[in-house]
């Protein structure tokens, strides 16, 4: 398994620039994986719905194309649902944070 560097999952948690923000079809914008994960423990299940289905997955995408954090997009285009995105979410955030400096 490769070794993660601090610096690396310093950049993984950090803010994204501006115009890369994640526009929520509710209003809401997030800038990070953090902001993510809040928006998820309390989302409406028809937001979710909005973004992920059988045939999209919005977090997934942002966080591979726009945060860079492939191995937790793969995770989570695998789940369906909030709460397992969500646990997704949160163990990614644990692992990048045991692993800065």
């Amino acid at each position: 398994m490769p070794r993660m560097l601090s610096a690396e999952a310093e950049r993984l948690l950090s803010n994204v620039p501006d115009q890369f923000t994640f526009s929520c079809c509710d209003g809401s914008v997030f800038w990070n994986l953090r902001d993510l994960a809040r928006a998820v423990s309390s989302m409406d299940h028809r937001v979710f719905s909005y973004h992920v289905s059988s045939e999209k997955n919005d977090f997934a995408n942002w966080v591979s194309d726009v945060i860079g954090d492939h191995t937790l997009a793969r995770e989570l285009w695998k789940t369906k649902n909030s709460s397992t995105t969500l646990r997704r979410l949160t163990e990614r955030i644990a692992f990048l944070e045991s692993r800065r400096n």
